[in-house]
């Protein structure tokens, strides 16, 4: 049983020697290599997911700068107040939503909305009109976010009231392509967008400048911003129909 166990252990020895000299060899080197490569990688990845989501070594991918929440907006419960800077003319339409249902006002007509039926009061009597909100998607939640995902980031400021403005840009040919669904190539000024977040994050602001996207539109000749502003949100009670 002795000399067993002896030629065990010599054969372990010689075992262990054999792999030792093995390493030393420029094959040995290459393997012991990406062995230790292999493991390193193993240990990253597992630390990402037991971390979450943040940052991985070797990613290309980054926080962005900025961050908003949109609920609010795409909720549809709210005052608003759209003000339009064409050519030097403005036009202000400041009334409630409801869901699909609106009634608003421009300083002289009274509007109501539900979906795409508007109506206008005329002398008192309720009639169906045409929209009368020029580049109305630009309202949609979803389409904001399109066209901000699409956007270029510039900068933000921290304001004093404890609120934040963020600033993009994004050319002609992406709205084109966004709004219209048509593929050009213009070289073309920027247009403009900034959006002012509250204290929690909700957007209650977002300012348009989409002169270059209205000039080639035909829409204005040398300017047209477009200021959506929100309010009071989820307060508004339901609104009824024009009788």
């Amino acid at each position: 049983m002795e000399e067993n166990n002896q030629n065990n252990e010599q054969k372990n020895d010689f075992s262990w020697e054999k792999f030792s000299q093995f390493l030393k060899t420029p094959r040995g080197k290459g393997i012991a290599f990406f062995a230790i490569y292999f493991i390193f990688f193993v240990v990253l990845s597992i630390l990402a997911r037991v971390s979450g989501t943040g940052d991985v070594i070797g990613s290309n991918l980054s926080a962005k700068p900025y961050s908003y929440n949109i609920s609010s907006i795409s909720a549809g419960n709210y005052n608003f107040s759209y003000r339009y800077l064409i050519d030097r003319k403005t036009t202000t339409y400041s009334g409630s939503r409801n869901g699909d249902v609106s009634t608003f006002r421009d300083g002289v007509t009274e509007y109501y909305q539900k979906d795409t039926l508007f109506m206008k009061n005329q002398n008192g009597v309720w009639i169906k009109c045409d929209n009368p909100f020029i580049y109305s998607d630009l309202f949609d939640s979803k389409t904001i976010e399109k066209i901000l995902d699409s956007s270029t980031y510039v900068s933000k400021t921290e304001l004093a009231t404890g609120e934040e403005a963020i600033n993009f840009q994004i050319t002609t040919t992406t709205l084109v392509k966004l709004l219209d669904g048509l593929d050009v190539d213009l070289d073309d000024p920027v247009n403009t967008i900034q959006l002012r977040k509250d204290k929690d994050g909700e957007i209650v602001e977002i300012q348009y400048d989409i002169s270059s996207y209205a000039i080639y539109k035909g829409q204005a000749t040398n300017q047209f911003k477009l200021t959506l502003s929100y309010s009071d949100f989820g307060k508004v009670e339901k609104i009824k129909e024009p009788v």
